[in-house]
């Protein structure tokens, strides 16, 4: 790989963001291969476009002569219906963030991007299943955390108050909303505080537009909501002193609900009892591992919430079986395999 000239193209410009840190940078830095930031018009024997690469630029890519790998590791394959979908080429064209007009942007991924680049690479068997109608070759790569303080929860003992924590970008903090007919039952029976840790700030519209103030906007969710903002020295601290780590999704969402299980891996590495909404990629992972926490239903949240309040062992014996199950299948030795061989069959 170090004799190949490779250029990346990063969510972030500091390569900190998760997308780039725990994906293409976390391979490269393992494996001490060189790269350089893409630049447009130069050649290269290998091209990284990490999700925030501008498609409309596909031509341009193939213009270098290099092997274009592509992470599409959000589902906007399976995101064709939703207004945000059918504006999301045109304002991504207005926002400059794409160079060329596209007007269905999910047709165009599918239809003329996901066949003309080298290699998908996805982040679960889900969103794979769906890219193997666009392209002969997909790769399922999940996340690695790297560059991250990572704790481990060692005492699964509570006070008589449980202690819930959720974790995750601020655009996605609304999505606790869903829980609040949930808090409001449980609250009944249990004591709780519920740590939220991410960005005070979020944007509204392309991560730039209409600002929200995370912590207003869920205060009226339950009592006792306690805001940590997200640090990469603390945020896994955070979460591990919690009792219950919890994962509500919007099923509605074609994009929510096609996530893959990375947070729910990440989790997991670090020893949390965690309870989710019944997503297809959750769900997988949660049976191979001989987990039964996802919830169907308002009724299936409180159950399971008020399940693991009331029983430290059975937290305990969760915990350490989740936690191996992930260090096993997930941990760093089976994730680089992953990338080598993804690598060895496009330049065999």
């Amino acid at each position: 790989m170090n004799k190949l000239k490779i250029g990346y193209w990063p969510n972030s410009l500091t390569f900190d963001a998760p997308g780039d840190r725990r994906r293409f940078i976390f391979y490269a830095e393992n494996k001490k291969i060189d790269f350089e930031l893409f630049k447009l018009g130069k050649k290269y024997d290998l091209v990284y476009l990490s999700q925030a690469a501008d498609i409309s630029l596909i031509k341009e890519f193939k213009k270098t002569g290099a092997k274009i790998f592509y992470d599409n590791i959000d589902s906007y394959s399976s995101d064709s219906q939703s207004i945000r979908s059918k504006l999301r080429g045109v304002a991504k064209f207005l926002n400059r963030s794409s160079k060329y007009l596209i007007f269905n942007n999910t047709k165009f991924l599918n239809e003329h991007f996901l066949p003309s680049v080298d290699a998908v690479v996805c982040a679960s068997e889900e969103q794979s299943e769906i890219a193997r109608n666009f392209s002969s070759n997909v790769f399922c790569i999940p996340d690695h955390t790297h560059n991250e303080k990572v704790s481990i929860k060692e005492d699964y003992f509570s006070t008589d108050t449980i202690n819930i924590g959720w974790e995750g970008l601020g655009s996605n903090v609304y999505q606790l909303k869903a829980l609040k007919n949930v808090f409001k039952e449980y609250s009944k029976t249990h004591k709780f505080n519920l740590h939220v840790i991410s960005d005070k700030t979020s944007y509204k519209f392309m991560n730039k537009y209409i600002s929200i103030n995370n912590e207003k906007n869920i205060k009226d969710l339950c009592d006792n909501i306690i805001f940590h903002e997200w640090n990469n020295e603390t945020y896994s601290s955070n979460l591990a002193s919690c009792d219950i780590a919890i994962i509500p999704i919007n099923l509605e969402s074609k994009m929510a609900s096609g996530k893959p299980e990375n947070k729910l891996i990440h989790l997991w590495k670090m020893g949390m009892p965690v309870i989710t909404s019944n997503t297809n990629s959750y769900k997988r992972v949660m049976d191979k591992c001989g987990v039964h926490l996802v919830c169907n239903s308002e009724n299936d949240w409180i159950n399971n919430l008020r399940l693991l309040s009331d029983n430290y062992e059975l937290r305990r014996k969760i915990g350490k079986k989740v936690y191996n199950y992930a260090n096993n299948y997930y941990g760093a030795t089976a994730v680089i395999e992953r990338w080598d061989s993804m690598f060895n069959q496009i330049f065999k």
